[in-house]
Parts: C-alpha cells; sequence; structure tokens
C-alpha cells in the first residue's frame, strides 16, 4: 500500500467516512413478480442502510402504484414519485412508478410497539385495471449497503412444449399409406366409382394432405370426414395396383 492510499484511509477514518459498497456490488436487485405477489409469494427482506435508501420500482412491469402502508414507520420514511391513496390528500390522480425507502433516528410513536424489522405492503394497478398487493419485509440495517433499487421485473414467459415425437418409422408407414389411398383414388376414377368433382374426393384430397404434413392415419380420418373402412380399402385397392398418380 503506498502512502497516498494509507493518507486517504486515515483522512477518511477522521472525517468519519464509511466505505459506501465494493466496486462491484450491483445497484439493483431484480424480484419476479411471482416471489413478492400472488399465491406462491414469499416474504422478501429488503435492507435500508444508514445514509443510504432504497428505492422499489415497478416502471418495467408498468404497474402504477396506488397506496403504501409501512406498519412501523418509526425507522423508515416512504416517499414517491408521485401521491399516494393516504398519504397526499390533495391529489387528485393518485399514482406512482417508484417509491423511496430512507432510514431515521427511531422516533418514539405512543402505543407503537418497538421492533427490530416492519411490514410494507404496496398496492398496484394495471394498465387493464387489475390489482395487486406486494408485500415486503422491511429492515433497518447498519454496515455497507448491498444495492440501492429493488426493480420489480415480469417473470421469464413459459418454455414452449416441444413439438410431439414422431418415430421415423411411424412417418414412413403414415406416408406410404397416402400413397395407397392416392392411388386407390385413382383406380376409383378411372373405374368411374367416383369423379373428380366430387365432394368425397376433395375430402380424401385433405385426408391425404394432413397425412403428409404429419398427422396419424385416424387423425386425418376424422379432420377430413372420411371413415376409417373407405381409407383401408383404397389401401388395399392401391396395395394391389399400385397405381403412383397423384389424386
Amino acid at each position: 500500500m503506498n502512502k497516498l492510499t494509507i493518507t486517504g484511509l486515515a483522512l477518511g477514518l477522521c472525517l468519519g467516512f464509511t466505505p459506501i459498497a465494493n466496486a462491484s456490488t450491483p445497484i439493483v436487485r431484480n424480484f419476479k413478480q411471482s416471489q413478492v405477489s400472488g399465491d406462491n409469494a414469499n416474504l422478501q427482506t429488503i435492507n435500508v442502510w444508514d445514509g443510504h435508501g432504497v428505492s422499489i420500482s415497478f416502471y418495467q412491469i408498468g404497474e402504477i402504484i396506488k397506496r403504501v402502508w409501512l406498519d412501523d414507520p418509526s425507522q423508515v420514511l416512504v416517499d414517491s414519485d408521485g401521491c399516494l391513496l393516504g398519504i397526499d390528500t390533495r391529489c387528485q390522480n393518485h399514482g406512482a412508478g417508484l417509491i423511496h425507502l430512507r432510514r431515521i433516528n427511531r422516533v418514539d410513536i405512543p402505543r407503537l410497539p418497538q421492533t427490530d424489522a416492519t411490514h410494507l405492503t404496496i398496492v398496484t394497478e394495471s394498465p387493464g385495471g387489475e390489482k395487486k398487493s406486494y408485500h415486503f419485509r422491511i429492515v433497518p440495517s447498519a454496515g455497507n449497503p448491498q444495492y440501492s433499487q429493488i426493480a420489480i421485473v415480469q417473470d421469464a414467459p413459459p418454455a414452449p412444449e416441444p413439438p410431439p415425437h414422431i418415430p421415423l418409422q411411424s412417418l414412413s408407414t403414415n406416408f406410404q399409406s397416402a400413397k395407397n389411398v392416392r392411388a386407390g383414388v385413382t383406380v376409383a376414377i378411372k373405374n368411374e366409382w367416383m369423379k373428380p368433382s366430387d365432394e368425397l374426393h376433395q375430402r380424401l384430397n385433405s385426408f391425404v394432405n394432413y397425412v403428409t404434413q404429419g398427422d396419424e392415419i385416424e387423425v386425418a380420418a376424422n379432420k377430413a370426414s372420411v371413415s376409417m373402412e373407405l381409407v383401408n380399402k383404397l389401401i388395399e385397392i392401391g396395395m394391389k395396383k399400385g397405381v403412383g398418380g397423384s389424386v
């Protein structure tokens, strides 16, 4: 340690300075909505240090703070970037996006028990009018502050479900069945059992398309309104004749 550093530390001690935080300490601590609101939430602790307030921000999720309750205000003051119900009676449009907590020396309040921590309740309203409540345990603390802001953020969207796994053998069998149905339809048209203009021909076309797109035989038949009896008969005809023309 060089002389300049030693001198700086000595000066800081003489003046009563306390190091605020390590340079690598993150200034923002994120809480997901589900952590602090709703049926699965847990009571999260927020520390408020001497000379170092902490803000709670709802900017990221776009909810408006309507009301705040601090059960024991004897050691912590609450401020906001807007006016809130129960605090500012002169305000007509109540709402804020951020509140700020600040540590003060304990004030004796008659009939209020002295505690080491208190409970903070925040009521918000979404742009769609849905109301939510958020709950925190507030602890007045000494020492080096660890963060300056609590940010309430959206939960990550659920991961999409993976597509159903279809064995290659099953796909190959389905494609062969579709080919045989096409062949059977060709025979049926050739023998004038069916006309290309018939509605049944159009439904069989849809059946073949569903199968080639990955649907199981039974599912495709149900979607195309074609009986499995007819499908099996056309497959049988197609296998016998071996005709592979288009429907």
